[in-house]
């Protein structure tokens, strides 16, 4: 359960400042650090998947 609001917390900071302290939570709540990375490198990499596909449409 501690892993989902680690997660959760990782997934909603929108900031800089928002995502250290969403690490520092993970961390208290006993996430492993090279997790913490490898589910931000997750979350970059769908978002930026998103954020392509939102702007390579062309208008008609």
């Amino acid at each position: 359960m501690a892993y989902e609001i680690a997660k959760l917390l990782l997934e909603k900071a929108g900031t800089f400042i928002e995502r250290q302290q969403a690490i520092s939570a993970a961390l208290n709540l006993g996430m492993p650090l090279n997790e913490i990375q490898d589910y931000l490198d997750w979350l970059d990499s769908i978002r930026g998947k998103i954020d392509m596909s939102d702007g390579q449409e062309e208008p008609e």
